[in-house]
């Protein structure tokens, strides 16, 4: 008597959700759109110095850095055990990522977690992949940062400009260890923060498979620091190719983009990473000029980004069960 209502509601739940699916990717996009708007005179100024030629080299390697990162994930499940298509592993993460412009934080990790199931992952390890190829992403752009700053001499810049101001930030880590001492006892209480300890210590005990991880690695920081060589095609189309060196502009990119990052709070850390590449630049280039580069920068991406995404959206959307009984027979 219960089994028909059951099953109704059951098809009901997942329309609903397939509803939801489809339909959230273009909320995104109208988000990114929502975004920009505020920049615009910034941004027409730029173009009006742009040149043509810079622009369209930035916005090639804009698209190479945002297909081939995106499949990248699919080498993480590899080396979880778990491997995918190239080119579905692409689908899944760009239709996901995209959602990271949705108000809150969680529809990105909950749509690709979802996809990766429907392609037989299992919940665990889709859950688990994010956060380790999210450690594989920033220890890549940190390498890539510290790369850039180092060969190019910025850093050793930056260091003696900061000088001064050594002693308060050795003053900010301290409060900041004393309070880590006092809060750990407090913070262990709570099941959420035991609950996130946890899932650490699984990501450490893993049983990877390297050689796939390594590939990862490697790759990341061919595609960051290709991505830092775009920002520099930015200042040079802007006139800055003698002031700033493509080593500079990498690192100064790498930093920002981190910077970016950890930017609690801000979608996609716009604004952040722009202002924090420029900041980095400031030793040897005008500010606001940096601001300007980055600010188009990140036009780029985000276009980039929506022709990457656009596609998906209207084709591929499905696997097929011979695709799927394949993935089942590999892991078996």
């Amino acid at each position: 008597m219960t089994t028909l209502p059951t099953q109704k509601e059951n098809r009901s739940g997942s329309r609903i959700l397939g509803i939801v699916r489809r339909l959230a990717p273009w909320v995104a996009v109208g988000c990114v759109v929502f975004a920009l708007l505020p920049r615009a005179p910034e941004l027409r100024l730029c173009l009006s110095r742009m040149s043509e030629g810079y622009l369209a080299i930035a916005l090639a390697l804009c698209l190479a850095y945002w297909f081939l990162n995106a499949g990248v994930w699919a080498w993480i499940l590899e080396a979880l055990g778990h491997p995918i298509p190239y080119v579905t592993g692409m689908r899944v993460w760009l239709t996901s990522e995209s959602l990271r412009w949705l108000p809150g934080s969680i529809w990105g990790f909950c749509s690709r977690v979802d996809a990766a199931r429907r392609l037989g992952v299992p919940v665990a390890i889709a859950s688990i992949s994010l956060p380790v190829e999210l450690s594989v992403v920033i220890a890549s752009w940190g390498f890539v940062a510290a790369g850039g700053l180092a060969v190019s001499g910025l850093g050793i810049r930056l260091l003696r400009l900061s000088a001064n101001w050594i002693l308060p930030l050795l003053a900010v880590l301290g409060v900041v260890l004393i309070a880590g001492r006092i809060g750990w006892p407090i913070l262990s209480r709570h099941p959420w923060f035991k609950a996130g300890l946890e899932r650490f210590k699984k990501v450490l005990n893993l049983d990877l498979r390297r050689p796939a991880l390594v590939r990862s690695g490697f790759v990341y920081v061919l595609l960051n620091s290709g991505h830092g060589l775009g920002f520099w095609l930015m200042l040079a189309g802007m006139g800055s190719q003698h002031a700033v060196s493509p080593a500079a502009a990498i690192g100064a990119n790498a930093a920002g983009w981190l910077l970016g990052f950890f930017a609690i709070g801000v979608p996609g850390g716009i604004g952040v990473r722009e202002a924090g590449a420029a900041l980095f630049l400031s030793p040897i280039m005008p500010w606001h000029e940096a601001v300007l580069a980055a600010g188009l920068w990140r036009v780029l991406q985000i276009v980039a980004e929506l022709a990457a995404l656009v596609p998906w959206l209207f084709f591929g959307g499905v696997e097929t069960k011979a695709r799927l009984n394949g993935l089942a027979e590999e892991r078996s």
